[in-house]
């Protein structure tokens, strides 16, 4: 999935999981719904390693738990820190649905304990460079698809609530 469908999720995690309604809330929820994909932040701004392969490390459950749980700290205690460790752990349910092209297909949920690679692969993924594949209109439905799945749902199931939030003054405040 692309970061529209793991930004929804973070919204539909902020909403639903009691989190403080501040800009700093949303924002570590949307950090926690990308971080697996620092990978390709990582592979971008210093060259293609072998540790920054997509999905290689990063896509698991120690990495994503550990990282997530981590990041909770700086909400309050309460329903919103466990709303962020599953916003962190719907990166992988999400990536899981998508065809995946590239090898390895799929990737180690359980690594290190286990090699086994897992792919359910339902949804259209996005092509990977070269950049003008990127932009290509294969590309543009599917993101279209995500936002339609992903985005608008919350959108529209959270509108008042959202409207509500984004626009008091402890959101921009806090």
């Amino acid at each position: 999935m692309s970061p529209v469908a793991h930004t929804g999720l973070a919204v539909l995690g902020w909403q639903a999981g009691s989190a403080p309604r501040t800009w700093k809330a949303l924002a570590l929820f949307v950090l926690v719904s990308n971080l697996a994909d620092v990978d390709f932040l990582l592979s971008f701004l210093l060259g293609p390693r072998p540790l920054f392969v997509h999905q290689a490390y990063t896509h698991n459950l120690a990495v994503v738990l550990a990282a997530s749980a981590l990041l909770a700290l700086a909400l309050p205690r309460g329903k919103g820190r466990l709303a962020l460790v599953l916003t962190g752990l719907s990166h992988l349910a999400a990536d899981a649905i998508v065809i995946d092209t590239l090898p390895p297909v799929g990737f180690r949920l359980l690594f290190p304990f286990s090699d086994a690679l897992l792919n359910v692969g339902l949804f259209p993924y996005l092509v990977r460079p070269p950049y003008g594949a990127v932009l290509s209109a294969r590309n543009a439905a599917a993101l279209a698809l995500e936002a339609a799945l992903f985005v608008l749902p919350v959108v529209v199931v959270f509108s008042r609530s959202l409207r509500r939030d984004l626009r008091a003054k402890t959101f921009l405040s806090g």
